[in-house]
């Protein structure tokens, strides 16, 4: 179901549907798997006992796979595994996979000792645990490379010196999204070297030395798109793992490193979006580095007492077909906001509870999540007086405001694995945002911690405060429906010069015949601007894309004449 049906159809739909629904939901049984036991087999060199493995499953039916020195059979719930002599002077490793329909895969590995040794030595089978920073994104520099620290760590100080050697386990990649979740592709493995990755943690010590690995991403690799590197630890000497212990898998992303970027605010009612990947500059790049969707909107359902996310049909419609219109842009290097605005209603931006703004992020992190999306932008504009006494809503101010954005900040990093932003139009009762306290931990938060960006109304610039800098603030805006705004290349040279980090378009419309066209007096303040920030001119622009009519868009482009 999407989003923008949830409320919607509760006005409309029947108890009777509901209970349907929530009965078929309840029927879902998802398919389950263990084994035990599941800890690292270590293996003499020769004379092994057959190894049982019991295995738990609600799937009718399981598979394994295991190194071509084990021969497994199955018997029943359990597999038997005879174990070949190791008649070579190095040590063998390897990985006994087991498999039952969508359940996670169970994966053991496997050590056995070289022909030399009649077994491992591995004090007391010391248990040891990869740390990495796994939970942040790796972001690539203009060369596309990056850096990764991976360490080992045990309980207590080992008996003996200790090492696992990593590598890049590609075959992780489809459990990694079936488990989290995360729409991630692998990571070109050729830029990972790990020959000579070898972890050791010294006698008396409980933790190795921490690790660099340093990668190198290419040219291919696409905006937008996450890219994971998944590293395994492997057994080499007087140590083992188990399978939630031996894993560092880090997301890879491209990150725009220009100084001053480009926001446009897309009348959606009246553009396709699409319409932006026709302006970029002498080097191929796109001019604009961000788009808005204007706009979604905050909704207040008095018959079912819900506050909840309202797209009108052209909204909805690029959302729905996200892959077609939205998905390009982000592609290209263009980040995708969705706008968000009052709707003559009870329900405003800078109106809801603490527990209302909590509620009401969840529900646009998941529209972000849904439809790809990089963030949102908020506009207090065109909302009604709340509701006071009701739990949803306060008295309108900056401070209820300030928590929301604090509240869409939080839900959007917990949803989205990519990075995400939100960012705000100076206006109404959203001018400075005040420090937030989050409701569960107490920890006081500055505005510079969950906005990224603000953006000033027309003919102003946005100044610092709360711990943003001009990085985060725009030199200026432009109206370009309405004319206003004007500039040379002197002055948007300027805008660098005094460390502003963005610039704000309107209503830019290209589209021949469309009563809101303004593309010649656009695109000529746009060549100013180009040239004054990234000292190059935008390319003849040579298509635009239609919208059609209400919530219809057209994907082909159309030369112009």
């Amino acid at each position: 179901m999407k989003l923008k049906n949830i409320f919607g159809s509760m006005v409309a739909a029947s108890l009777a549907l509901l209970t349907t629904a929530s009965c078929q939901k309840a029927e879902e049984v998802m398919d389950t798997l263990s084994v035990s036991p599941d800890k690292t087999l270590i293996l003499a060199a020769k004379d092994n006992a057959d190894v049982t493995l019991n295995v738990t499953t609600n799937v009718e039916t399981w598979e394994f796979t295991a190194p071509e020195w084990i021969t497994g059979t199955k018997n029943g719930n359990a597999l038997v595994l005879k174990i070949a002599d190791n008649t070579v002077t190095e040590e063998r490793f390897g990985r006994i996979t087991i498999t039952a329909g969508k359940a996670s895969p169970v994966k053991i590995a496997v050590q056995q000792a070289a022909a030399e040794e009649s077994e491992p030595v591995v004090p007391s089978d010391v248990q040891a645990t990869i740390v990495a920073d796994t939970q942040m994104n790796i972001y690539m520099d203009k060369e596309f490379n990056a850096s990764l620290k991976v360490k080992m760590t045990v309980a207590e100080p080992a008996a003996e010196e200790m090492q696992a050697k990593l590598i890049f386990d590609a075959e992780h990649l489809s459990e990694f999204v079936f488990v989290s979740g995360k729409d991630v592709q692998l990571f070109p493995e050729q830029g990972v070297n790990l020959e000579n990755a070898v972890l050791t943690i010294e006698k008396g010590q409980t933790e190795s030395a921490e690790l660099e690995l340093n990668i190198k991403g290419n040219a291919d690799m696409q905006n937008g798109v996450g890219y994971l590197v998944p590293i395994l630890a492997q057994p080499v000497k007087n140590v083992s793992f188990t399978d939630k212990t031996e894993r560092a898998d880090f997301i890879v992303v491209r990150k725009n490193l220009r100084e001053v970027k480009n926001v446009l605010y897309f009348e959606v009612n009246d553009v396709n979006p699409l319409n932006a990947l026709e302006y970029v500059l002498e080097d191929g790049t796109p001019f604009y580095d961000a788009v808005i969707l204007f706009a979604a909107n905050i909704n207040y359902d008095s018959s079912n007492d819900v506050v909840y996310l309202h797209n009108n049909p052209n909204v909805q419609a690029l959302l729905d077909q996200t892959e077609t219109y939205l998905q390009p842009l982000r592609k290209a290097g263009i980040k995708v906001y969705l706008g968000l605005l009052g709707n003559h209603d009870a329900a405003g931006l800078c109106q809801l509870s603490d527990w209302g703004a909590e509620q009401w992020a969840k529900e646009v992190a998941q529209a972000c999540k849904e439809y790809k999306l990089d963030g949102v932008n908020l506009d207090d504009e065109y909302s009604s007086s709340p509701l006071m006494g009701n739990h949803w809503f306060t008295s309108p101010s900056g401070a209820a405001g300030s928590r929301l954005c604090y509240e869409l900040k939080k839900a959007l990093k917990e949803e989205c694995y990519w990075p995400t932003e939100v960012s705000y139009f100076a206006w109404g009762n959203l001018y400075h945002c005040s420090n937030v306290k989050d409701q569960k931990t107490g920890v006081e938060y500055q505005p510079k911690d969950f906005i990224d960006f603000y953006v000033a109304n027309y003919g102003s610039s946005s100044e610092p405060y709360g711990g943003l800098t001009r990085k985060q603030c725009s030199a200026k805006s432009f109206e370009l429906n309405r004319g206003y705004g004007s500039c040379s290349v002197e002055a948007a040279r300027g805008f660098k010069e005094q460390g502003y980090g963005w610039v704000m378009w309107f209503a830019f419309n290209p589209c021949p015949g469309s009563h809101t066209e303004n593309r010649r007096s656009s695109v000529s303040v746009m060549n100013n601007v180009a040239q004054g920030l990234y000292d190059m001119k935008l390319k003849p622009e040579q298509h635009y894309y239609k919208k059609i009519g209400e919530g219809e868009y057209d994907p082909k482009p159309y030369k112009f004449e």
